[in-house]
């Protein structure tokens, strides 16, 4: 089926059934059924540091016990696989905003997010480069925001304050080593912003952590703004490959 052809009939499937399962189709529960997300998202235990899923008895990978990272702690809802990658790119792709809504909701069902925003001062989004800004029309990361925000209390939102360099590379094109060679050329703190961050407890957010590249680079950008800590939030973690 041509893409213009299927985006029209998607369209009018979606003005017709707009409560539909998109996983099972059953009606009136979309765009994903409680029994659905229930199977595709259990809240399993996952390491602080990385986020991966954690063998049982563990408190944190064996990898950030040798070497933590500089963040505080990070959270993951579920893997970065079926049904939630398709929906992530989606809601990246700029023409279904309104994604971020169900997709902050999965947050809701961890017991570690209350801790997690009262935790923190300041909360921010992950900047996009201006050119990927312009293209999309919006960040996914402060999209996800906003829609947690209308769910639960959160702390006080800075949106701008992280800059991503216009010249930074699209970053999953790249393997691990060429990943972190990027770090410190990635993002900087926005003038404006270096006040408030002094002396606070950050909390970042994205919607896909994949090496944790993108994460350092924007921790370290903001404690070297003067930020006390800085933990993370996300909606999806990338398993690891499986050689």
């Amino acid at each position: 089926m041509p893409h213009s052809i299927h985006h029209r009939w998607r369209r009018a499937w979606d003005a017709l059934c707009p409560a539909v399962c998109e996983v099972c189709g059953r009606w009136p529960d979309g765009p994903l059924c409680p029994d659905c997300q229930h199977d595709l998202a259990p809240v399993l235990p996952r390491c602080p540091g990385c986020a991966l899923p954690l063998a049982p008895g563990l408190t944190r990978c064996a990898d950030c016990e040798r070497s933590p990272p500089p963040w505080t702690r990070v959270l993951a809802r579920v893997d970065y696989g079926y049904p939630w990658d398709a929906r992530i790119l989606t809601l990246k792709s700029g023409t279904r905003p309104g994604l971020a809504r169900p997709l902050a909701q999965l947050w809701l069902d961890d017991p570690a997010l209350p801790v997690l925003l009262a935790d923190a001062d300041l909360w921010l989004p992950v900047a996009l480069t201006p050119q990927r800004l312009a293209e999309r029309g919006y960040n996914q990361a402060w999209a996800l925001m906003r829609a947690l925000a209308r769910l639960t209390p959160t702390p006080r939102g800075l949106p701008t304050a992280l800059e991503r360099a216009a010249d930074a590379p699209i970053l999953h094109h790249l393997g691990r080593q060429e990943r972190l060679a990027q770090v410190c050329r990635l993002f900087t703190v926005a003038p404006h912003a270096r006040a408030a961050l002094a002396g606070r407890r950050v909390l970042v957010v994205d919607d896909v952590m994949t090496t944790g590249t993108t994460l350092r680079a924007a921790t370290l950008a903001l404690l070297d703004a003067g930020a006390t800590r800085v933990s993370a939030l996300v909606v999806a973690r990338t398993p690891p490959r499986v050689e």
